[in-house]
């Protein structure tokens, strides 16, 4: 039997993220043709199908942490892997999953230069482009136009006005990979959603909207390079790829990118 493997405490996204999964095999079951998916015939992750639900649900009370877990132990529903950009498979299309009530979903996960330089190579992008939009939110912050966390709303933003130099990193990170490698689990859609058991609060939005959509709620912030993965900045071996994002502030070296979205 699949043993599903979680922290202690989940976070209201990874727990309605999981709930989210149930309800998807409870209209599998009802066999609902009137979903953003259509009937739904296969669902699961990758080659694996969830089992089948041969029991009544009530949604409205699943709130217990204990039974949510045997619940989808049953289901053979497990957490999504941070290395996958598919949570889950449907009719065997990989859609990302986005819960919209809880803390703002992360696009880009603290990744540094170097991340972004192996997506740039692997694209075949200019860097340089970038480069100059990360020394321009530098300026900005220093100068106190903008704070840390600079969002798309700032009339102030370095990157509002140049969405299409940032839409293949987006779409890179949104959908086929990490700074660090591709996914061995992509996506082919993003689905979005603010209450898991109330359809009409889902939306589905394909690779090329995607971007589009989100761009106004983006946030961008420059975090400690440590969360980027490097633990001595001044003897990294990466210094070179490392040292035109990064600054000492606030007694850190930052030079490592977030980016999260909320809902406009």
């Amino acid at each position: 039997m699949l043993v599903t493997v979680f922290r202690l405490e989940m976070n209201k996204g990874e727990k309605n993220e999981l709930l989210f999964k149930i309800y998807l095999c409870f209209l599998k079951r009802k066999k609902n043709k009137y979903t953003i998916f259509g009937e739904i015939n296969s669902l699961g992750f990758g080659e694996k199908e969830y089992s089948a639900l041969n029991k009544e649900i009530d949604f409205e009370n699943l709130n217990e942490e204990k039974d949510l877990k045997k619940l989808c132990d049953e289901l053979r529903i497990e957490k999504s892997s941070p290395l996958s950009k598919a949570d889950v498979h449907v009719n065997k299309i990989g859609y990302s999953i986005k819960y919209m009530s809880a803390a703002p979903p992360s696009i880009i996960n603290h990744t540094t230069r170097k991340g972004f330089l192996r997506i740039a190579t692997k694209l075949d992008l200019n860097i340089s482009e970038l480069d100059r939009l990360i020394d321009v939110y530098w300026e900005l912050r220093n100068s106190k136009k903008i704070t840390e966390d600079c969002g798309n709303n700032n009339k102030h933003s370095p990157f509002k006005k140049h969405k299409e130099i940032l839409r293949p990193y987006l779409e890179y990170f949104c959908f086929n990979g990490t700074g660090s490698k591709d996914s061995k689990h992509p996506a082919d859609s993003v689905v979005k959603f603010h209450k898991f058991n109330d359809p009409s609060t889902w939306k589905i939005y394909s690779k090329k909207e995607t971007v589009d959509e989100i761009w106004d709620g983006l946030y961008f912030c420059m975090r400690d390079i440590g969360k980027g993965g490097v633990k001595d900045y001044k003897n990294s071996p990466d210094i070179k790829k490392l040292s035109p994002w990064t600054r000492y502030n606030t007694k850190k070296y930052r030079g490592a990118l977030s980016v999260r979205y909320k809902s406009k």
